[in-house]
């Protein structure tokens, strides 16, 4: 189910396939080409790493925020984590229409409330590409965010308490603490966070299908979206697995540069 699918979208990258034409003929680099030099998906490509960068730090920055207080054991800090994860167990397809509804401009709570503030009548959020980019980020750190807080969480939970407490005798702050002795404890798990929130975050698809559907016009059309109106509704299934292969090249560069930098820094000969 993992092979067989990687070698069709492989072998077919170098065809003119389409769903209404059969395989097609070999035509080489031409849909690589195509698919580097086409201005709409080059904007889908900058659009999809301007999400993924921005949403990815939103998280780890939120998540080592929530994880730090939550992290002590205590009763309601049991019942905080656990109601932490409801919206990392919401589908994201459900999430996404909760979302849609929220902040529709006759009768979302979101647009009830921003009019309350001040803000327009029926303002409508995603009919701009700015309230649609908001949108679009406040669905993802709500769905994402525990899921980060909770592998920090665990990693301040293992941290050794000597070191913290040899600290504070020897007279240092919070602040101190937090960024000599927590914050490179936590490197090994900030790497676990951060590699599977990138790679989760590239994969992204049903929240933007569900809520914009790359609108209004293409200003929210990320590449996953772009591979899915080029294979799935104009028929290029050649060019689709194009990009494709290009997304997964990406992935495969950026991941390990990511770990090598983390991996570096988590290691104390480099620090």
């Amino acid at each position: 189910m993992t092979i067989g699918p990687a070698i069709y979208i492989f072998y077919t990258s170098f065809r003119n396939a389409s769903v209404l034409g059969g395989s097609g003929r070999f035509v080489g680099l031409q849909n690589y080409e195509t698919a580097l030099t086409d201005p709409a998906t080059q904007q889908a490509f900058l659009w999809t790493l301007l999400f993924v960068a921005g949403a990815v730090a939103l998280e780890m920055v939120l998540g080592l925020a929530l994880a730090l207080p939550l992290a002590q054991q205590t009763r309601a800090n049991k019942v905080a984590s656990a109601l932490m994860l409801l919206p990392f167990a919401v589908t994201p397809a459900v999430g996404a229409m909760i979302f849609r509804q929220l902040v529709n401009p006759n009768y979302g709570w979101v647009t009830h409330y921003l009019q309350v503030l001040g803000f327009p009548a029926n303002l409508d959020l995603l009919g701009n590409p700015v309230g649609a980019w908001a949108v679009l980020f406040a669905l993802d750190l709500w769905q994402w965010t525990p899921f980060v807080a909770l592998i920090l969480m665990a990693g301040v939970q293992s941290l050794p308490a000597e070191p913290k407490e040899a600290a504070m005798v020897d007279g240092a702050n919070k602040w101190q603490i937090l960024r000599y002795i927590t914050l490179p404890g936590l490197v090994p798990f900030l790497a676990i966070a951060l590699v599977l929130r990138t790679i989760q975050a590239f994969k992204t698809f049903d929240s933007f299908k569900i809520v914009t559907n790359g609108g209004p016009g293409n200003s929210t059309e990320m590449i996953n979206l772009a591979i899915h109106r080029i294979g799935l509704q104009s028929f290029n299934i050649g060019l689709a697995c194009a990009l494709g292969v290009l997304l997964l090249i990406v992935l495969l560069l950026l991941v390990p540069a990511i770990e090598r930098v983390i991996g570096r820094r988590a290691d104390p000969e480099e620090m």
